[in-house]
């Protein structure tokens, strides 16, 4: 037996979660948010090069992943004032641009900042153990990995789910568990690393040598000039 909401509720019947005014009112906000966002990094980017510092660093790419978020959440946002069906209807390029890569783009800066923070710890710890520094070089291939990994799921997903090749629920469902697993697993580290280094940056206290009494105080001091 074949199961139809449609047929349970009919499409006469179906209104709106939010009235249009609400709908309107909150596109607007979030689209003047996304790009007083795009701005904002837009300036942080020209300051950087304004004032000479490196263009190749964890800063800039960090501010270049935040930009190109901000930019497409600003373009996706700004379809709703007019082109809602519109945006409904994409191909499989610009559906995977507007829907999967925002997503994409958050899950490299969470591993930057992995590798950030790993690097600090690693570096930390070869001032004592040298060898640790080879360590890094397999940090750095597990998130490069765990990225690519993300990419390519969501890719064949959006792609798949477009061309109408698999079902919608089998892709919710990889997706869903690749892309969770993966952030779930990202956000652990990024906590240990920050653990490691809240607890190598407190400052240790001296030690000191316990006092014991000394056995003659008062020659010591008759022979002093």
């Amino acid at each position: 037996m074949e199961s139809n909401l449609s047929g349970l509720v009919p499409a006469a019947g179906l209104v709106p979660a939010l009235p249009p005014a609400v709908t309107l009112g909150l596109t607007a906000a979030y689209t003047t948010l996304y790009a007083l966002l795009f701005f904002s990094v837009y300036a942080q980017l020209w300051l950087v090069l304004l004032y000479g510092h490196k263009r190749l660093s964890y800063q800039t790419v960090f501010l270049a992943l935040c930009l190109l978020w901000a930019a497409l959440r600003t373009t996706l946002f700004s379809f709703y004032f007019r082109d809602t069906s519109r945006a409904n209807r994409l191909g499989p390029l610009p559906f995977w641009l507007l829907y999967c890569c925002p997503v994409c783009l958050q899950f490299f800066t969470l591993t930057l900042m992995n590798l950030y923070f790993a690097q600090v710890v690693f570096k930390a710890k070869a001032k004592r153990r040298p060898e640790m520094s080879r360590g890094l070089l397999a940090v750095r291939g597990a998130f490069v990995g765990a990225s690519l990994l993300f990419l390519l799921v969501n890719v064949l997903c959006a792609v798949l789910s477009r061309r109408r090749r698999a079902q919608p629920w089998a892709l919710l469902l990889v997706r869903v568990l690749v892309s969770d697993s993966l952030f779930v697993i990202c956000a652990l580290s990024l906590a240990a690393c920050l653990c490691l280094v809240a607890r190598e940056g407190r400052p240790q206290r001296p030690r000191v040598a316990p006092l014991t009494p000394d056995p003659y105080p008062l020659q010591q001091f008759l022979l002093c000039p």
